[in-house]
């Protein structure tokens, strides 16, 4: 296995997931978003603020109003 950053994301994402007990229909409900979206943040071929900042709100049992994105 390569320690590439985005294995190490993928890794760490599928394991909050399993731990919060995150189902991708749930996400795909929750931020009315395609399965394909979904399965690609999962996969780890592309990134979704969307997603992040969903899990994040899960985790910390906030709400985040406004944000910006920097590329």
């Amino acid at each position: 296995m390569s320690n590439c950053v985005y294995c190490k994301k993928q890794i760490l994402t599928k394991f909050i997931f399993s731990l919060l007990d995150l189902k991708s229909k749930e996400i795909q409900m929750a931020l009315n978003i395609s399965k394909s979206v979904v399965s690609r943040y999962l996969t780890g071929e592309r990134g979704c603020p969307e997603i992040d900042l969903y899990i994040i709100e899960k985790i910390f049992g906030i709400k985040v109003k406004d944000y910006t994105i920097n590329e």
